[in-house]
């Protein structure tokens, strides 16, 4: 669930054993993932999933530099950092001095990067064999990243057009207008900032944030597909190129919601209203996580009838989507008003909310949507991008190698009163955040 603004936190240190006690859970019969397994490397560690036949690795490089890192005055300065890591010039195969991301490339691999609430991460996919040689790339870029005017222009061109690209979708919008109404902390920011706020960040800003959060002690790795011996070896030298020194932590909160649920507006140019209907979530730690993916999908399929494919998020009228990768979690409901009325929809979201916390669910209803929620989750986890991704975070938060299977184990658990508890503890107070078209004046 990797959405834009997500974060991470590092719980108690949780294994499979404890994370199903906590959701009152019988031991497994069968893991639906892999066993993943969890290499200390001294300053770092790497969790994997291995699968031997696979013709290509994912590997994600997580450093403490997200949004809860950054300045007051600063937002956009880890999407800068990360634009300008990925065009730093390192010696390529050929023996070329190339942008890290041509360089990658030119090995027939690729790298992106995200920025959520606790990191800043990379993604590096290629060849089993020559996904080793990636990540050594990527550590002669850490190593001595380029932060000179040229390089910091095409980043900061770069990194504007994304976030325009952003501020146009309603739905990105609406999220945005969310966090910020509900975040305490950074997390609470945009996460690639504004373009306003990423022309003010200047060169020294970008170098004093590497200098303070790109730090050997908040580096973990995840990866999976065919791994090597030698892939945890650049890994580990991958961490030696960081400098040493703790990194601070970081207290993610939220505001409390308030009961008379309030709304936040914005205008853009769109030929329809969107609304999105933000709510608390309870963390993948928490004995209730099981029932919120089973609340998740009941509310995402509460509005469409059948139909003979899988819709998109802005094809669908109404749908919901769990960021319990973020800290605190939240859950996220929106309606499209290209689809449907929105104020319709959103009158029935509420019924439906308070209905669940009022009565349980029947065994039938629970049994089907225990069934669709699983199918999502592992959808979230198809490619290997989502799949490290999620294999990396909830190790990072302590909850051990295994957590994906544990969260699917809970998830079967599940019982109605718990799926009524949970309604009734996390549906009642919400935000609402609307984005509505611009008005026309007449003869524009």
């Amino acid at each position: 669930m990797n959405l834009p603004g997500s974060g991470l936190v590092r719980g108690a240190a949780f294994g499979l054993t404890a994370l199903l006690a906590l959701c009152g859970a019988a031991p497994p019969q069968a893991p639906r993932y892999p066993q993943a397994s969890l290499t200390d490397l001294g300053s770092a560690k790497l969790v994997g999933e291995s699968d031997a036949g696979a013709t290509i690795s994912g590997v994600q490089v997580f450093l403490a530099a997200g949004l809860d890192r950054e300045p007051a005055a600063g937002n956009g300065v880890a999407g800068l950092v990360a634009e300008c890591v990925l065009r730093t010039p390192v010696t390529a195969a050929t023996g070329e001095r190339l942008p890290l991301r041509d360089a990658i490339q030119a090995r027939g691999g690729s790298v992106t990067y995200t920025v959520d609430g606790r990191s800043t991460h990379y993604y590096l996919e290629g060849r089993p064999g020559n996904v080793a040689s990636l990540v050594a790339l990527f550590g002669r870029a850490l190593a001595a990243p380029d932060f000179s005017p040229p390089t910091v222009r095409a980043a900061r061109a770069a990194l504007t057009a994304r976030i325009d690209e952003l501020e146009s979708s309603p739905l990105s919008s609406a999220i945005e207008m969310f966090k910020r109404s509900y975040y305490a902390t950074g997390v609470g920011r945009p996460a690639l900032g504004t373009a306003a706020s990423v022309a003010n960040v200047s060169s020294r800003d970008m170098t004093d944030f590497f200098q303070h959060a790109y730090r050997r002690a908040g580096l973990s790795a995840s990866a999976v597909g065919g791994l090597s011996p030698e892939l945890g070896r650049a890994i580990k030298a991958l961490a030696s190129v960081l400098p040493e020194g703790p990194v601070e932590p970081v207290v993610e909160r939220a505001k409390p919601i308030p009961a008379n649920a309030p709304r936040v507006v914005a205008h853009r140019d769109i030929g329809a209203p969107w609304v999105v209907v933000g709510f608390a979530a309870p963390s993948p730690a928490s004995r209730d996580f099981g029932a919120m993916l089973v609340l998740e999908s009941m509310l995402s399929e509460a509005f469409e009838r059948s139909s003979a494919t899988t819709l998109g998020l802005v094809e669908k009228s109404v749908g919901a989507f769990y960021l319990y990768d973020s800290t605190p979690a939240s859950l996220i409901v929106y309606v499209n008003g290209t689809e449907v009325d929105p104020t319709l929809a959103l009158r029935e979201l509420l019924v439906v909310s308070r209905s669940l916390a009022q009565r349980p669910l029947t065994a039938a209803t629970l049994s089907r949507f225990k069934t669709t929620a699983e199918g999502q989750f592992l959808t979230d986890s198809v490619s290997l991008s989502d799949r490290s991704y999620l294999l990396g975070a909830f190790a990072s938060w302590g909850l051990g190698a295994d957590a994906m299977n544990a969260a699917l184990d809970a998830l079967e658990q599940t019982t109605p009163a718990d799926v009524q508890r949970v309604a009734k503890q996390y549906l009642q107070r919400y935000i609402v955040t609307l984005v509505l078209p611009r008005q026309v004046s007449p003869g524009d």
